[in-house]
């Protein structure tokens, strides 16, 4: 995800938590997460996926992404939370990143949030950016990832499109089932699992600008029919896009 260098970022909180030992479901929340854990450690699941988190560990949670959190106890915690404007959903990612390097950008950053001196937002800001060009750019992308970067690029330019996997993989040079091993093992999901989300995340945005009906959303952002994207809408976020849309514009 951070290896895309055109991410246009609007940080929205900073946090310094305490955590004791504890288990927590978590909702879809309307923004993303870094977190760096400073101490303790948690189990993170999502739908399937299990992720211990340590110390050593930077984690990223997108944007409407449900999961259950077990605490260890003991968890000092630095997050931010943050908007990305003009990107779609992503994958949760956990990864090793040098401890201390992270930890003194997330304390920076979080001192600077918390002092509010004039331009305070745009300061930690650049430290984010400095932070993901220095520390997460590094790592990623693999050389698996790049052999299928060109379809996840075409997924993410066409979603109004019909898009078939066995045309994805021929554009990266791969027979379709090497296609799906290499996809899930680099993304965790499969190619119409991930290429769903980036659908769903693209009507979230469609929803709030409260311009379109929910069959011009449906067409516009590749289902065929809405009854399809009624329960890939509500499989995603756990709620109907009707009850989406009326919460947010009451807000």
């Amino acid at each position: 995800m951070f290896d895309n260098d055109n991410l246009v970022i609007e940080i929205i909180d900073v946090l310094h938590l305490y955590r004791e030992k504890s288990e927590y479901h978590t909702p879809n929340r309307p923004f993303h997460i870094l977190s760096k854990r400073l101490g303790g450690s948690a189990n993170m699941i999502f739908k399937k996926v299990t992720c211990e988190v340590t110390s050593e560990n930077l984690i990223y949670i997108p944007v409407n992404c449900e999961y259950l959190r077990q605490s260890h106890g003991g968890e000092e915690i630095i997050a931010i939370h943050f908007n990305i404007l003009n990107k779609n959903i992503f994958s949760p990612l956990c990864v090793k990143i040098d401890t201390h390097k992270c930890d003194e950008a997330f304390k920076e950053i979080y001192k600077i949030w918390e002092n509010k001196e004039k331009g305070y937002k745009y300061k930690c800001t650049s430290l984010l950016y400095d932070f993901l060009s220095s520390i997460i750019v590094p790592n990623s992308p693999t050389q698996n990832y790049s052999k299928i970067a060109r379809s996840i690029q075409y997924m993410e330019n066409n979603l109004d499109k019909k898009i078939y996997v066995r045309e994805l993989a021929k554009m990266c040079g791969l027979c379709e089932s090497q296609y799906r091993k290499l996809f899930r093992h680099e993304l965790g999901s499969s190619p119409i699992e991930y290429l769903n989300k980036l659908r769903i995340n693209l009507a979230l945005i469609k929803i709030g600008a409260n311009n379109y009906t929910m069959a011009q959303i449906s067409e516009m952002c590749g289902f065929a029919e809405q009854k399809y994207f009624n329960k890939i809408f509500r499989d995603e976020t756990g709620i109907s896009p009707t009850k989406y849309k009326k919460e947010i514009h009451n807000m």
